[in-house]
């Protein structure tokens, strides 16, 4: 319609081109204007044509500014004005009205295209006329059309007019809708929940009439100006209707342009003002000599009709009562209900509920899945219900919450606070969702997913007397989720998972078992398991994880009288994480076997029979910040170790039993070990060593830090060992650590043998007896050097024996040198004996293998006292034959003597011999054997 009328508006003006040359005869002066005869001003564009008479063709341009009925925006209007009869008189006259409307909003495009009629009254001096339109309208979200019409008189002084508005076709066309959570209730009504504030938004064409009526008030000879009033009234589907009024000021500057101000009101478009300017070519009259503004109603005949251009159009806002539909985020779709209530005997909607799950169930609807099954009772049912795909089965029982598109909605009538009773099982789909229930089952498993995923069980509880299981995953996949759901089990399983790549959690959902033969079973699952609290009684094996990568964490596991042990992992390729607990009467607390990423901590093991914790073939793990009690083995065990393990703040106590080990490693690999802030103590018991460290393949760090050892009326090994037999490189700190002994004996407190490999190894500040009683300890500190690798060695700083008790030492500091020709020594700023306590030798230094060792060792600014007469020495130093050793022994403070022995073919060089003495604070040096001792080249 738009080029129609734009086509139309080419064609008026090209209708007029030929014509430009025509001549034009003088018409008889207007009867009502006294100034005669008077040539035609559209001569030089018409000419003298049979065409047109006193009434020509003109064009012309108009803008309105502001809003006004029905239009927000101003508009600009290209008008075409032609005759088409015209009485010989020229008093009356048939015309075509055309324009091309284009609106300041959006540039949208309107077309008005009409027919009309004027006759001239001479004798009332009177135009009366009426018209008829086709309109269009872009209003831009819908194209209108409408018919329109009206009648007019035009006098001289006064003028009248009435028009009207019809339109047709497509009248109201909605473009929009929102939906908006404005925190109101949310209802069901049939199958679905509704609520929020949903609007829709309509553009609707307005059908009705407008009238005015005016004067003209004043005018001269350059303008007049007229003034009219009136009213309206437009309505349509959907609103209100708008009755109202109208003001206008209209002011002819001549009969080519015209000046209008309005004023409009009504409650639905409220007060509006609009200002027009309009311009048109050649003249309304086709007078040239004529009035410029003071128009006859005569020369009216050829001007257009004043009335509404574009149509009336109202932008409506419509809120739906109920709000809108509560939309899936996951679809798209609203949520289907399928509700059971007490009573109900039809077809599940809110007003009409089934009275029982198993109905709900067999509806056709519910087995296509996609929807909710909502449990409104407080009563009980027994059966064996299975779920659709994308189906949630809740209850009113806890608080339900759905994701929409407002994000966690709760539904109407949830949070009771009472389950329905089921007796009976629930076979879970993809995507599902069971919420609210007391399950109670007496055979098979009370939730099953096989070959599913996406599962949520929430707010519910699982108690299982049967051999099956409480939860039973099979090659589930994707997201299992069990919250506030405790399962209670005898006989079986509690969890079984098997299979699959689910990542399975649960919260707050306890799971405890008696009598079972795995409490929790966990085979083959490749994706992850988080546990919580775990409570279990009398069962073969707790918790059982085999064959898998998944990454599993416990965070409470409390075990009493485990057959095969609380937590039992094999062949596991991911991760384990027990978080806490306490283990009561089991065989091996923890048994770990080929895995890796095993962590430990926060438990209690109280007597195992065994271990507490043995681990075999293990890579990467963690046992921090356990309690061990009375382990009938050792209490950690770890074999095979590599990559990095950590062993940390675990208490270790044995009382009236014998562990073996408290700490035991061995290593077969690459290794990063780390054994710090034990405690580790003994009481009226025999045990084997403290802490045992052996690395028998790879490279290894190994740091033994700040552990407590404490012997108590009893027998130890030794409280720290280690063994290098690694042919790799070894970097081993054992440093401030607090070993006693108190009425008891001791192997070595300290002691290390490099058998193989380099290494580096610094054993510093560590306590070994301090103020206890009678005690006896084999050495202090021993070290053992049997390796042709290359070794650096520190002692530094150790305190050993500071009391003034009986303390029974073989030597404060032993170092034996086996083989090799590469090892350097530091033996610094060590306290032995400050204030008392019995020993062979402060320091003793033994190369006795007869097979060529070579060493460099340095001797500085230690305390070595012990009881003079007893036979012992501050530092006692013997070599044979072929061994040789370099000696810088400076500073050194003793109340024995400095011995020095060397064998036949024994080789001792001291650095500056001749003021040993003096270089020790006066000691007594003694020179003996048959070897060679010199002073150092």
């Amino acid at each position: 319609m738009k080029r129609l009328c734009f086509a139309l508006l080419l064609a008026l003006c090209a209708t007029a081109s030929p014509l430009i040359a025509d001549t034009f005869d003088p018409e008889p002066a207007d009867p009502g204007f006294e100034g005669g005869q008077v040539g035609g001003d559209v001569s030089e564009l018409f000419g003298d044509s049979a065409w047109f008479g006193r009434y020509r063709p003109h064009v012309g341009y108009r803008y309105q500014a502001g809003d006004t009925i029905g239009r927000i925006g101003g508009l600009s209007s290209f008008d075409a004005f032609f005759p088409v009869l015209e009485g010989d008189d020229s008093d009356w006259l048939m015309f075509i009205d055309a324009r091309l409307l284009l609106g300041d909003d959006n540039h949208n495009l309107g077309s008005n295209v009409g027919l009309g009629a004027r006759q001239y009254l001479p004798e009332y001096q009177r135009t009366i006329g009426g018209y008829i339109y086709h309109d269009t309208r872009d209003a831009g979200y819908a194209n209108f059309d409408q018919v329109s019409g009206g009648i007019e008189t035009l006098g001289d002084i006064w003028d009248a007019r009435l028009n009207w508005y019809v339109p047709t076709g497509t009248t109201r066309k909605q473009y929009a809708t929102t939906h908006v959570n404005n925190g109101g209730s949310y209802q069901f009504i049939g199958h679905y929940l509704y609520g929020g504030t949903f609007t829709r938004y309509y553009q609707a064409a307005m059908k009705g009439l407008d009238m005015e009526a005016g004067a003209k008030f004043y005018t001269n000879d350059y303008m007049d100006l007229r003034a009219y009033a009136g009213w309206y009234h437009f309505q349509a589907s959907g609103s209100p209707q708008a009755w109202g009024w109208k003001s206008r000021v209209e002011s002819r500057i001549s009969d080519k342009v015209s000046l209008n101000l309005s004023v409009q009101n009504d409650r639905v478009f409220d007060t509006t003002v609009n200002f027009s300017v309009g311009i048109q070519w050649p003249s309304i009259t086709g007078l040239r000599n004529g009035p410029r503004s003071d128009l006859k109603a005569w020369d009216r005949l050829g001007e257009s009709p004043e009335r509404l251009r574009a149509i009336v159009v109202d932008n409506q806002e419509v809120q739906d009562p109920n709000g809108g539909l509560i939309i899936n985020p996951s679809t798209g779709n609203p949520y289907y209900f399928m509700h059971v209530a007490t009573g109900g005997n039809s077809d599940g909607s809110y007003e009409d509920p089934y009275a029982t799950l198993a109905a709900a169930f067999a509806d056709p609807r519910t087995q296509a899945g996609d929807l909710i099954v909502y449990d409104h009772r407080d009563g009980s049912e027994t059966g064996n219900f299975v779920l659709a795909d994308n189906t949630q089965v809740l209850s009113e029982g806890p608080a339900q919450f759905i994701n929409s598109q407002f994000g966690s909605l709760q539904l109407p009538d949830s949070g009771t606070g009472i389950n329905p009773d089921i007796t009976g099982s629930f076979t879970m789909s993809n995507n599902s969702v069971l919420s609210g229930f007391d399950i109670t089952t007496a055979s098979g498993d009370s939730i099953i997913a096989n070959g599913v995923g996406n599962i949520r069980i929430a707010n519910s509880t699982i108690t299982n007397t049967s051999t099956g299981a409480g939860i039973n995953l099979n090659q589930a996949t994707g997201t299992i989720t069990v919250e506030n759901t405790p399962i209670l089990k005898t006989n079986g399983r509690g969890l079984r998972i098997l299979g699959g790549d689910a990542d399975v959690t649960l919260t707050n959902s306890t799971i405890t078992t008696n009598n079972g033969s795995v409490s929790v079973d966990i085979q083959q699952n490749a994706g992850s398991v988080q546990l919580g609290q775990l409570n279990i009684t009398n069962s073969n094996y707790d918790v059982f994880i085999s064959g898998s990568s998944a990454d599993v964490t416990i965070e409470e596991l409390n075990s009493t009288n485990s057959v095969n042990g609380p937590l039992y992992i094999e062949n596991h390729t991911g991760s384990v994480t027990l978080n806490g607990g306490t283990f009561n009467g089991s065989s091996t607390g923890v048994y770990v076997d080929d895995a890796q990423n095993v962590t430990v901590q926060n438990v209690t093991m109280n007597a195992p029979t065994n271990y507490g914790i043995n681990a075999n073939d293990v890579t990467n793990f963690n046992f921090s910040n356990n309690t061990i009690n009375n382990a009938g083995s050792d209490a950690i065990e770890v074999t095979n170790a590599s990559g990095t393990g950590t062993i940390s703040n675990n208490k270790i106590h044995s009382i009236i039993s014998a562990f073996d080990n408290a700490i035991e490693v061995t290593t077969n690999g690459d290794t990063t070990l780390n054994i710090d802030d034990n405690i580790i103590t003994s009481l009226l018991t025999i045990g084997n060593n403290g802490i045992d460290v052996t690395t028998n393949a790879g490279n290894a760090t190994v740091n033994i830090r700040n552990n407590q050892i404490t012997s108590i009326a009893n027998g130890f090994g030794d409280a720290i060992s280690y063994t290098g037999n690694t042919t790799g490189v070894m970097n081993t700190t054992i440093s401030n650590n607090k070993i006693f002994n108190t009425l008891g004996g001791f192997g070595d407190a300290i002691d290390v043998r490099i058998n193989n490999g380099s290494a580096t190894t610094t054993i510093s500040q560590n306590t070994i007896d301090s103020d206890d009683l009678v005690n006896i300890f084999g050495s202090g500190v021993y070290l053992n050097l049997d390796t042709t690798g290359s070794t650096t060695s520190y002692i530094t700083q150790n305190t050993i024996s500071d009391d003034t008790n009986a303390a029974l030492f073989n030597d404060g500091i032993a170092l034996d040198i086996d083989r090799g020709t590469s090892h350097d020594v530091f033996i610094n700023n060590n306290d032995i004996a400050q204030s008392g306590g019995i020993f062979d030798d402060g320091i003793e230094i033994l190369m006795a293998n007869g097979i060529g060792a070579s060493a460099n060792v340095q001797i500085h600014e230690n305390t070595l006292n012990g009881s003079a007469g007893i036979g012992g020495r501050g530092l006692d130093v013997a070599v044979f034959s072929p061994d040789q050793i370099f000696l810088d022994v400076m500073d050194n403070t003793t109340d024995t003597a400095l011995d020095f022995f060397a064998g036949l073919g024994g080789t001792i060089n001291i650095t500056d011999l001749p003021n040993l003495s003096a270089n020790n604070n006066g000691a007594t040096v003694n020179l003996l054997g048959p070897g060679t001792i010199q002073n150092a080249p």
